[in-house]
């Protein structure tokens, strides 16, 4: 039995092709993760596998295809940036070839998985975290196992669906069992950042956010993360810049947790950087910030706003003054230049004076330090509150759910082409005032709708 585990890149339609999409921001280029991971799970139940990280490859989705049409079993990890070049490679796998098992898990089929079984030729979906249902899913399929053995899974009966239970979240002590990632299969210097976690989940639930487990953040104690970190130092040679990313959602939740990680890193003279995120009021924090700044690359900060009115409403807990405090207390620290700032503009309650007051607010506070920014305009996420309420009632199959985002933006979208035009302008502008740049004070534009 041959199998694969794999994952694409977002890619756009070109000229009726898939082609990748240019990852800009070269903080966001680190390692997937969860394939690697689930990769040494599987090694460790008995099975071995071939990783096929598509995110770290510029191949053709013919090239793509042809390599995956010589295997058994295909496990795809999915979500909404690769679904669509996902979804053609099912069908055209399928196409050809009706003895191939199909497995699609991710973020995308925790999101919709009955839809994903309605709709396209997939023989499972798992929902939720995966690493408890990867050996009994490998056994039913050798048939040595039953469905119902497999937590999570979405699957046919005789016509039917069904849904078995999720399995329970981890738990930090099994989360501390999980093996290391299959990093040495990792490709030579093609991500800038190797991938490491520390905890799951967030504790909040702001509306934009697709995070899938809110509300429910489960971290490593600080001595399991430092054991971690020792076992993956071997690999950050096979990244370009020879350091970490904390992938957490929510790395910084527990000061006391962060100053504990520092004080075993000095204790064991580990030298290590790591680019890690923080919410605003964490940076008020003085202590950890000292004790963390040997360790640190980057900080990212998730401000979003400085109207008070949609900090309340995207469900944040902080006043636009205390991006200021939280700033000057970094700045006092010397700590000024790692910090990356993110906002969000284009919510449905903006108009365009609003968003240029957000956008010079945004601007003073990266001029007037060595800070840098990150302006993002509303996107419709799936599994965020707000698209949750704007789906709800509405019967779009999975294959059309782009135009579910068009019809979104059309009904909602706070300016008109013109207004957006000029903001987008206003950006470059403003970009070329500052040292730095576009680095300094990045934006996703947003074209025509």
């Amino acid at each position: 039995m041959l199998i694969t585990i794999c994952t694409l890149p977002p890619m756009e339609s070109k000229d009726g092709r898939y082609v990748p999409v240019k990852n800009t921001f070269a903080y966001r280029s680190s390692c997937p993760y969860n394939i690697y991971l689930l990769a040494a799970i599987m090694e460790q139940g008995g099975y071995d596998s071939v990783i096929n990280d598509w995110n770290g490859r510029e191949s053709a989705i013919e090239e793509i295809f042809d390599e995956l049409l010589t295997f058994d079993v295909i496990m795809i990890s999915s979500n909404s940036w690769n679904w669509q070049p996902t979804r053609w490679l099912i069908e055209k796998l399928r196409s050809v070839r009706d003895d191939q098992t199909i497995i699609v898990g991710g973020l995308q089929a925790s999101l919709f998985g009955r839809k994903i079984i309605e709709e396209f030729p997939v023989d499972y979906v798992v929902r939720g975290e995966a690493e408890k249902s990867m050996i009994p899913l490998l056994r039913l399929i050798e048939k040595k196992g039953a469905p119902e053995n497999v937590p999570g899974l979405v699957f046919k009966d005789k016509g039917e669906i069904r849904f078995n239970d999720l399995s329970q979240l981890l738990t930090p002590e099994e989360m501390a069992l999980l093996p290391v990632p299959i990093y040495e299969k990792l490709p030579e210097n093609v991500y800038h950042w190797l991938s490491i976690e520390s905890s799951r989940g967030c504790v909040n639930s702001c509306i934009y956010c697709s995070v899938p487990h809110k509300k429910s953040w489960r971290p490593l104690s600080a001595e399991t993360f430092v054991d971690r970190i020792e076992t993956y130092i071997p690999f950050l040679g096979k990244v370009t810049t020879d350091k970490f990313l904390f992938i957490d959602d929510s790395f910084i939740i527990d000061v006391h947790r962060a100053r504990d990680i520092a004080g075993l890193l000095k204790k064991r003279k580990i030298e290590i950087k790591a680019i890690w995120n923080s919410h605003i009021r964490e940076l008020f924090e003085e202590d950890m910030l000292i004790e963390m700044d040997p360790y640190t690359e980057a900080i990212l900060v998730g401000a979003e706003s400085f109207q008070e009115e949609t900090l309340q409403k995207i469900g944040k807990k902080f006043k636009p003054e205390d991006i200021l405090k939280g700033t000057a207390t970094a700045v006092k620290l010397g700590m000024g230049k790692k910090l990356m700032f993110s906002f969000i503009i284009g919510f449905p309650w903006q108009n365009k004076q609003a968003i240029i007051q957000e956008i010079d607010r945004i601007y003073d506070l990266i001029s007037s330090n060595d800070a840098c920014a990150l302006i993002n305009w509303l996107i419709l996420n799936p599994g965020s509150r707000i698209w949750n309420e704007y789906y709800k009632g509405k019967n779009v199959s999975l294959r059309d759910s782009g135009k579910l985002y068009d019809q979104w933006k059309k009904e909602v979208f706070p300016v008109n082409n013109e207004e957006l035009q000029e903001i987008n302008y206003y950006i470059k502008c403003l970009q070329d005032t500052l040292p730095g740049g576009a680095y300094r004070f990045q934006h996703y534009a947003v074209e025509n709708h």
